[in-house]
């Protein structure tokens, strides 16, 4: 059994999908809902992975977060940040932000990245990636030892990795048609596009969920080992 904890930043931004797909890679969850009050630790302690959703922008609970990201790249524990989650581990670690100017909600598809290759969790995935936008900050620029693995078409920085294995994801993937539907931003039209990508982003990102579990289960043996820099 891998366990994995999860740092939830908003109820209405909670673990969706990720619950079934970690599950039935043979993952068990602990959820710490700092939303509700609940202590972010100071590191993953003795757990075997790391998730940190969004929603947790300008959070009081921001240092908290940014200090067991830290630690868990210090220590290598095996970490997908989403969201503002990927934004503050980006911060964490020298990046930099910039607003969103008009955000237009609903699906987009991101180009892997010749970098992604050698990744064990994103190089055997599919060279175009279906994910949901959802956000009022962008990446401007990456920590200097980051690794881009994702990109718009326009160059947008949308999935890196930091060290060996923290992982980040600006975009959603967990979220379900129902829970788009409870959130601001998203009208009928943007709904419906949305629908309308959700079967490939099950069929993409769920084996991509499944390598992590199995990378943190110290199944790296058979998998691409990472480069460190960008080879570009």
């Amino acid at each position: 059994m891998t366990n994995v904890l999860v740092i939830e930043n908003n109820p209405s931004q909670g673990p969706g999908r990720l619950v079934s797909w970690l599950e039935a890679s043979g993952a068990k969850l602990t959820l710490v809902r700092a939303h509700a009050g609940e202590e972010v630790p100071p590191s993953a302690g003795d757990y075997d992975a790391l998730i940190a959703l969004g929603g947790g922008r300008g959070a009081e609970w921001t240092d908290s977060l940014a200090a067991l990201l830290r630690t868990a790249v210090a220590e290598k524990t095996p970490t997908l940040a989403i969201c503002s989650s990927a934004r503050l581990l980006a911060t964490t670690f020298g990046g930099s932000l910039s607003p969103v100017e008009n955000p237009a909600m609903g699906p987009r598809i991101l180009a892997k990245r010749d970098a992604a290759g050698n990744d064990p969790i994103f190089g055997p995935a599919p060279m175009a990636l279906d994910v949901i936008w959802f956000r009022r900050e962008d990446i401007d620029t990456l920590p200097d030892n980051a690794v881009l693995l994702a990109a718009t078409p326009h160059g947008g920085k949308e999935v890196f990795r930091l060290g060996e294995s923290a992982w980040a994801v600006q975009a959603h993937v967990e979220f379900t048609d129902e829970v788009l539907a409870t959130l601001e931003g998203f009208d009928a039209a943007a709904l419906q596009r949305s629908a309308d990508v959700q079967e490939f982003i099950v069929s993409t990102w769920k084996p991509i969920v499944d390598r992590f579990v199995r990378y943190a289960a110290g199944g790296r043996a058979g998998m691409p080992l990472p480069l460190l820099t960008d080879p570009s």
